[in-house]
């Protein structure tokens, strides 16, 4: 079971400190079996890949 089915709100911290919003795009798994999820930025801010332990769902 995908925990992060597209359309999933979610938000991560960035390494400067500020909180991120967005929406899953698309997930995928890598070779040695990260799961990774793409995420549409609010604001046109663009996308971003994130291992799935870095991201947690907007309530």
């Amino acid at each position: 079971m995908n925990a992060y089915p597209n359309g999933t709100r979610v938000f991560f911290w960035t390494s400067a400190g500020e909180i991120k919003y967005g929406t899953v795009q698309s997930t995928s798994r890598l070779a040695d079996g990260t799961q990774i999820v793409v995420v549409a930025l609010d604001g046109g801010e663009g996308h971003r890949s994130l291992p799935v332990s870095s991201v947690s769902k907007v309530n």
